[in-house]
């Protein structure tokens, strides 16, 4: 390894081991889950490894093909899906190192394995089981690992053509949300009987002799083929060429506009009437200065990316996905999510939302949380304020849910939509009750420019699960009174109940915050105050 590429992973480590909290329970938790999920990995390589030399090889010709195209798409597509591409260098602070761009792209390159490592390890064991085949030359199948590069090659790629397009201060929420929304089109194809239409297309295209998974074949296989190669050699000079454009250009990108050119500017020519109107309202309706903590609240927001992210998804998304789902149900005959479409999608957008507005509040204040703590206002109508504008987001998210589903002419009454909105003001309170206390006890810091991925450490996450589960056991127990009793004023009914809980359970958890601030207050700024490192987690 270069001295400079020794020098950043160095200092990444010496970052990570100073910043990062000592393990616990939730950072062993997240560990063991991952450690589950490249397990499965490894025991599919392995099964690969033990099962392909008793396959015919008619049997592989046939179907390697297929299953390299499908290798490329889950290494391409997935991490679209997510916004997560792993670990990337963060290019701002590295700038002023003497760093050739040479050096900065192979280990870019390098980082590019952290996107997919999983098919790396499906690859090395299809590797193992073609070498083992007794019908295939011994060194021939080594040709499938050349389809490592390419994919790297074409993931840089994407991921710098991805960046590039949030940048875009008009594209970047449109372009995330249709990019995320896209991933309801299997459940479409699957449960809308297109996947079998779409199968002679598939395996038409795995098998063209002018594809790379093709060529790959073909040469693991043991049938070396000048055609083969030059499309093979062709495919990654091409990839590697884009890959090592995109990269520069985001280097030229970074040297000549920095951190100024990524501020969004909003403009004021239309709306400054809408605003004054919308302004003037909250000064009738709160004092100052609540009313200017609000309004101040609701501009930053606004003008937040990751915020407008969210609550397109919660709005959009979270109707979209459960469509296909309730058109199959609808065919199989009382159905539940028929039933209960509504409620459903209003909580899961609810769900979404909450990382942004509830869970934590602090995140994108970041560094300025300080002033609240020195400012004569008092933490808790800061607390406040940006609880009433949680309380909004909520029931705008609301609203627009019913709208967005009654144009999609799904089933709905008038006491579907009560019980909705009752589920959503329930849900709420105890998630307003709980992110008091994670904002001030697990303040994390969020880049308001960060599209998709949650912020916080394991146990954010693991707070995040909880209210999941507590919001089933409260929507639950509505739901089991509706049955037992066979009225909808049933479920009605226990969720007055368990508002007024949960309003009492409001009152306390905020109290409780409350004192914690003032006795970890220095963590909490401290903590918010902290930067990336050289190397993070992009999405």
């Amino acid at each position: 390894m270069p001295p400079a590429l020794g020098a950043i992973v160095t200092a990444q480590f010496q970052i990570l081991r100073n910043h990062l909290p000592r393990a616990g329970f939730a950072s062993v938790l997240g560990h063991l889950l991952s450690l589950a999920w490249y397990a499965l990995a490894g025991a599919v390589a392995f099964a690969l490894a033990v099962l392909i030399p008793s396959v015919p090889l008619s049997g592989l010709q046939r179907w390697l093909p297929p299953a390299l195209l499908g290798i490329f798409a889950y290494w391409q597509i997935v991490p679209l899906f997510t916004l997560s591409t792993g670990w990337s260098l963060q290019l701002s602070k590295l700038q002023m190192y003497p760093i050739s761009n040479g050096q900065l792209f192979l280990f870019e390159l390098i980082l590019r394995v952290t996107g997919s490592p999983e098919m790396i390890l499906v690859l090395l064991g299809g590797t193992v089981g073609l070498m083992r085949h007794p019908n295939l030359p011994l060194f021939a199948p080594l040709a499938l690992l050349l389809f490592i590069p390419l994919n790297l090659f074409l993931s840089l790629a994407v991921r710098e053509v991805l960046l590039h397009s949030f940048e875009r201060n008009r594209f970047r929420e449109i372009f995330a949300i249709v990019l995320i929304s896209l991933s309801v089109l299997p459940q479409v194809l699957l449960r809308g009987g297109y996947a079998e239409q779409l199968r002679p297309y598939l395996e038409a295209g795995s098998q063209g002799r002018l594809t790379p998974w093709h060529a790959e074949a073909s040469l693991s296989l043991g049938q070396p083929h000048i055609l083969e190669f030059a499309v093979l050699v062709f495919w990654t000079a091409l990839t590697f060429v884009l890959a090592r454009r995109m990269f520069m250009r985001s280097l030229r990108f970074e040297e000549t506009a920095g951190p100024v050119a990524r501020v969004s500017v909003i403009s004021r020519r239309s709306n400054g009437k809408v605003a004054a109107d919308w302004s003037s309202l909250l000064y009738r309706l709160f004092r100052d200065p609540l009313a200017t903590l609000i309004e101040k609240e609701i501009r930053s927001l606004v003008r937040t990316p990751r915020f407008r992210i969210r609550f397109g998804m919660a709005c959009i998304f979270s109707v979209l996905i459960f469509v296909p789902l309730a058109a199959n149900t609808t065919r199989a005959g009382s159905p539940f999510l028929d039933r209960n479409f509504f409620p459903v999608t209003t909580l899961y957008g609810l769900l979404l939302l909450s990382d942004a507005v509830i869970l934590n509040v602090f995140g994108t204040d970041r560094g300025a949380t300080a002033v609240y703590f020195a400012a004569p206002i008092g933490f808790g109508t800061v607390l406040r304020a940006k609880n009433i504008v949680a309380v909004i987001c909520v029931a705008l998210q609301s609203a627009f849910v019913l709208i967005f589903t009654a144009l999609l002419r799904q089933r709905m009454s008038s006491l579907d939509v009560l019980s909705s909105f009752g589920s959503a003001a329930v849900v709420g309170v105890f998630f307003l009750a709980v992110g008091n206390l994670t904002s001030v006890s697990l303040a994390w810091p969020a880049d308001p420019k960060q599209m998709v991925r949650r912020t916080g450490g394991g146990k954010m996450q693991l707070w995040v699960l909880a209210c999941s589960v507590g919001m089933a056991v409260l929507i639950g127990a509505a739901l089991l009174a509706r049955w037992a009793l066979d009225s909808s004023w049933a479920f009605v009914g226990v969720l007055a109940v368990e508002l007024v809980v949960g309003l009492i359970v409001y009152k306390v958890a905020t109290d409780s915050a409350l004192e914690r601030s003032f006795t970890e207050r220095e963590r909490m700024i401290d903590q918010l105050s902290k930067s990336a490192a050289v190397i993070g987690s992009s999405g």
